[in-house]
C-alpha cells in the first residue's frame, strides 16, 4: 500500500487509499500512555489553540508522559501558537483547561527518527455548550441513561456517582491512574453503573489494552444494551484491531441508537473503505464531516483516498482542499499541497 494517504481518528490507525503519504490526528481529548525512547530527544509538538470562533486564546499548554509525568510546557502567543520542543520518541497526552471552556484532552506520539514532529490543531468549546442527547446522560460521559420497557434501569447509587465524578475530575486532571481507581470504585459500590465501565474502556483503549477495553464495553452493553455509546467504543476497538467485519456489525448497531455520532459514522465509513466498499463507506463519510466539521478533518483525507482510488481526482482536490481549508498548518499540509499540484497536471 506504498503511496497512499494515511488518515486517522483522534485515537485510531491509519486508513489507506491512493496519493502521498500523510498522517491526520482526531481530537478526543484522550489520555495516552507513553512508551519514551532513548533516541535524542528531538521531538516537537506545535500547535494553535482557539475558540469555536477561530479566536487565538492566550492559555498554557502541557504535555504529560507516562504516569502523568510533565514532559514539557508552553504558553501560546498572541496568535494562539505554541511549541514544545526537546522531547524523547513516545506517546503523550496534550492537556489544556481554560475557565469557562471544556478541559481539551488529545493523545499525539512523536518517533524520534521516522516522526519527530507533531501537531495538534486544539478548539477550545464553552462549558455551558449542551450536547444534544436523546435520554438523561450522567455528567463525563456520552453514556445516556435511557429507559425502555425492554431494558429498564434501576436509578444509581449516589455513592457510585460521587466516585465517578471524582473519575472525572482525575481525567480532566490528566490523572488517568487515579480517574480507573475511582471508576473502578463506582463499579464495587453499584455493579450496574455502566457509564464507569464505558470511561474504564476508554481508558484501556487509549493505553492500547484492547482485550480490558473490549471486556468493558462488552459488560456496559449487557448492562444497558440501549447504550450507543458503547457499540461505537466496542466496535472503534475492533477496527484498530483490523476486525473490519466485527467493527461493522457493533459500529452499525451503535449508529442505530446514537445515528449522530460522528465518529461512529467516521469509524463505519472507514471500516467499509478497508473492505473496498465505498458505496457504504462515502455517505457515511460525509456525514461525519457533516455533525462535526471541527473534528473531522481525516474524514476529508478519507474520502480523497476513495475518490483517488476512483480516479475521480476533481472530487479529491476538494476534499484535500477542504482540508487544508481546516488545518491550514498540518505537517502534512506540504505533501497535501503537492498532491493538489500533481492532480491539476
Amino acid at each position: 500500500m506504498d503511496g497512499h494517504f494515511n488518515t486517522g481518528p483522534p485515537t485510531s490507525r491509519d486508513c489507506r487509499g491512493k496519493g502521498a503519504s500523510l498522517l491526520a490526528g482526531l481530537l478526543l481529548g484522550l489520555a495516552a500512555v507513553a512508551q519514551p525512547s532513548r533516541a535524542q530527544d528531538v521531538g516537537v509538538v506545535t500547535g494553535r489553540v482557539t475558540n469555536l470562533h477561530g479566536e487565538p486564546q492566550d492559555v498554557l499548554v502541557r504535555l504529560l508522559a507516562d504516569g502523568d509525568i510533565p514532559a514539557g510546557d508552553a504558553y501560546t502567543d498572541s496568535n494562539g501558537y505554541f511549541a514544545i520542543t526537546g522531547l524523547p520518541g513516545g506517546t503523550f497526552t496534550l492537556v489544556v483547561d481554560k475557565d469557562g471552556y471544556k478541559p481539551f484532552r488529545q493523545n499525539t506520539r512523536l518517533d524520534g527518527i521516522i516522526m519527530p514532529r507533531a501537531q495538534v490543531m486544539v478548539v477550545l468549546e464553552p462549558a455551558t455548550k449542551e450536547a444534544a442527547a436523546s435520554g438523561p446522560t450522567v455528567a463525563g460521559t456520552n453514556s445516556n441513561r435511557q429507559l425502555s420497557a425492554k431494558h429498564p434501569l434501576p436509578p444509581f447509587d449516589p455513592k457510585a456517582v460521587r466516585e465517578f465524578d471524582k473519575g472525572n475530575k482525575s481525567q480532566q486532571e490528566g490523572n488517568s491512574k487515579a480517574a480507573l481507581d475511582h471508576y473502578q470504585t463506582a463499579l464495587r459500590i453499584d455493579d450496574n453503573f455502566f457509564p464507569a465501565l464505558n470511561n474504564i474502556g476508554t481508558i484501556y483503549e487509549r493505553q492500547g489494552n484492547h482485550p480490558q477495553a473490549r471486556d468493558a464495553f462488552l459488560q456496559a452493553i449487557k448492562i444497558n444494551p440501549d447504550d450507543g455509546e458503547a457499540y461505537i467504543n466496542l466496535g472503534h476497538v475492533l477496527y484498530e484491531e483490523g476486525q473490519y467485519r466485527a467493527a461493522i456489525d457493533q459500529l452499525a448497531q451503535g449508529l442505530q441508537r446514537s445515528p449522530q455520532s460522528a465518529v461512529g459514522n467516521f469509524f463505519l465509513g472507514s471500516a467499509y473503505f478497508k473492505l473496498h466498499q465505498a458505496g457504504q463507506a462515502e455517505p457515511l463519510l460525509k456525514k461525519a464531516c457533516t455533525l462535526d466539521p471541527q473534528h473531522m478533518a481525516p474524514a476529508h483525507l478519507q474520502l480523497a483516498n476513495l475518490y483517488l482510488q476512483r480516479h475521480d481526482n476533481a472530487a479529491a482536490k476538494a476534499e484535500l482542499q477542504t482540508f487544508l481549508q481546516l488545518n491550514p498548518t498540518a505537517p502534512q499540509a506540504p505533501a497535501i499541497k503537492k498532491m493538489l499540484a500533481d492532480l491539476g497536471k
